[in-house]
């Protein structure tokens, strides 16, 4: 009867710690099936029934196990004994040291799923991407931060995130759910491990090849240079105790509310005298508002500071579980599952440690470490752009005279015109309230450039480049001016001669295009689509070679001198910035 089974490509993989048998699995399966009708009879009960499939041109052997129940669920908008009769599933793949589990609708099998399997995170899932072969469609993401005065969760979603993202963003940001393209494929993982691949529903042995090919992919492919790995990173707890102390928890108190609503449950409390009783909706109110709060951890014990008393963090080898008399006493139901609210807050991970040094955080039961500033360090190197008209720059504007018709030729104003000699318009705006050192725009590329300009000596100084970045992310605001901001511009400032320091000369704002036709070319340009905007850094005093040097030392863990590592904070932020504001960054500098 499973040739009867149509399947959705949605799992979870666990890896097998310690030998399973028979035994264990129909112990899942039991678990799983505690919500089954009480005069109920299986419609399909199997118990590792040997399958060999065909999988890449080789033929593999694994092990099934399903089961297939009514089940019945209660009516919770109706004041009455009546229920909903629904029929679930649960199915069960082994092959190659993992586990796969399918279910819909069963009862939770955590408790023996623990015993003896280890569940395969979403980390571990992103590890088995092929960045440079997908598109990241949508990320949901965690900010290392328990602060009530910060934004703790956002979502992003474009045709693909891989470079939208500033590496300060990524780096202090933990993915909790990620959604991608590969090839005609859409996938995603979630934080609880949970791979789904969209896809129409399947028989029993095309879902087992699939979860084959994903565990040999799980087994076999990791993935280092890994767009994921730009992210907070994985850390053993015992490492980051090694230095410092939790200081601080917050419930998520969103994620629990959805949970507990998604999943119908009923929140029950047992006072100190009598039975279980319903929660009314102002004890609820007052419980959600103590916990949304973040409590301060206290003294060696670790005491959760609040309104919540005889409440503390315990410890373990490789977790950080709570412990509180009063959520103790509240009961979270679902059919047949009855949880302690602090059970089912500890089991679903809703909750977030902070330490002592802020750049770790505990979340979903795993610590995590904020890498920003050298999660990304070959995308900052990315930005650099090496220019050969540089290498012979030395002065940043040059000489003038009163007949000068244009910029000196070994400056960085002249060499920034000849970089972009075929753009259709090169504007000087330097000088009075400037919006850059320069604003051209190409027609055929769909694109705006507002270049900022600092010539100097070779160096690694972090002085120099915060100038420029400094002028560079002040003036973002003006990037996206309007049509008629930019015309106006254009008919007053730039309708004139650059002047410097009293002496005049005969040097034309308008450096390329002509005046007359920018209204339309803006016009026509404003309707594309594809528009976009860059700023752009041009820098005398950089090298690309020597900070990539440098750069390649903290990567690799070596020491590296204090301005070396402004440097690279200094970039980072222009990066975070620009893109922030969902302009491009680049700089220009020598090879």
């Amino acid at each position: 009867m499973t040739d009867r089974l149509q399947l959705t490509r949605n799992c979870q993989f666990y890896k097998i710690k310690t030998k399973v048998s028979n035994l264990y699995i129909k112990s899942i399966l039991d678990a799983a099936v505690d919500n089954m009708c009480k005069d109920g009879d299986f419609i399909l009960n199997t118990l590792r029934e040997k399958m060999e499939i065909e999988v890449d041109k080789r033929t593999v052997s694994c092990k099934v196990s399903v089961r297939v129940y009514p089940s019945e669920k209660k009516v919770y908008f109706f004041n009455g004994e009546i229920e909903d009769k629904i029929h679930a599933f649960i199915a069960i793949i082994e092959y190659g040291g993992y586990i796969g589990v399918i279910k819909k609708s069963c009862s939770n099998i955590t408790s023996v799923t623990e015993q003896r399997l280890t569940l395969v995170d979403s980390s571990q899932l992103g590890a088995t991407i092929d960045t440079n072969e997908v598109e990241f469609q949508k990320l949901t993401l965690r900010n290392i931060t328990v602060s009530d005065k910060a934004m703790r969760t956002r979502s992003y979603e474009a045709a693909d995130l891989k470079g939208l993202l500033s590496p300060h963003a990524a780096g202090r940001s933990i993915p909790s759910a990620i959604r991608y393209r590969d090839g005609s494929s859409i996938r995603s993982i979630s934080g609880v491990g949970r791979f789904v691949e969209a896809s129409p529903r399947s028989s029993l042995e095309d879902i087992t090849k699939w979860v084959v090919s994903r565990i040999d992919s799980i087994s076999t492919s990791q993935f280092v240079d890994n767009y994921l790995n730009t992210f907070a990173k994985k850390i053993a707890l015992p490492d980051v105790l090694s230095s410092c102390i939790p200081i601080a928890i917050l419930i998520e108190v969103n994620s629990l509310l959805d949970k507990i609503e998604s999943d119908d449950c009923v929140v029950k409390y047992t006072p100190r005298y009598g039975g279980p009783i319903k929660v009314s909706e102002r004890v609820c109110q007052r419980l959600i508002y103590g916990l949304e709060k973040v409590h301060e951890v206290i003294g060696s014990q670790y005491k959760v500071n609040g309104e919540c008393d005889n409440t503390y963090l315990r410890i373990n080898s490789n977790t950080i579980t709570l412990l509180s008399n009063l959520l103790s006493r509240f009961k979270v139901t679902n059919n047949d599952d009855e949880y302690t609210l602090q059970r089912f807050i500890v089991k679903y991970g809703f909750y977030s440690v902070a330490f002592s040094d802020p750049k770790y955080m505990y979340f979903m039961g795993k610590c995590f470490e904020d890498t920003s500033g050298v999660s990304d360090i070959q995308g900052i190197l990315d930005i650099l752009i090496p220019k050969a008209e540089l290498l012979k720059v030395n002065s940043e504007k040059g000489d003038f005279s009163s007949s000068s018709t244009s910029f000196s030729s070994k400056s960085m104003f002249k060499a920034v015109e000849e970089i972009h000699s075929n753009d259709d318009f090169i504007f000087c705006d330097d000088l009075g309230i400037e919006w850059a050192d320069h604003i051209t725009i190409n027609q055929n590329e769909a694109c705006i450039n507002f270049i900022h300009s600092k010539h100097g000596d070779i160096s690694t100084s972090a002085s120099k480049l915060h100038d420029v970045v400094g002028q560079g992310i002040k003036n973002l605001g003006y990037v996206y001016s309007s049509e008629e901001a930019i015309c106006e511009r254009a008919n007053t400032k730039f309708a004139g001669n650059y002047n410097i320091n009293k002496q005049s000369t005969n040097i034309s704002r308008v450096r390329k295009g002509v005046l007359s036709s920018l209204d339309s070319s803006i016009e026509t340009l404003f309707k594309n689509y594809a528009l976009h905007r860059k700023c752009i850094l041009s820098c005398s005093f950089i090298s690309k070679s020597l900070i990539e040097a440098e750069f390649k030392k903290i990567a690799s863990g070596k020491k590296v001198k204090g301005h070396v590592i402004q440097l690279l904070w200094i970039l980072s932020s222009f990066v975070h910035a620009s893109k922030e504001a969902n302009v491009i960054p680049v700089v220009y500098c020598l090879p």
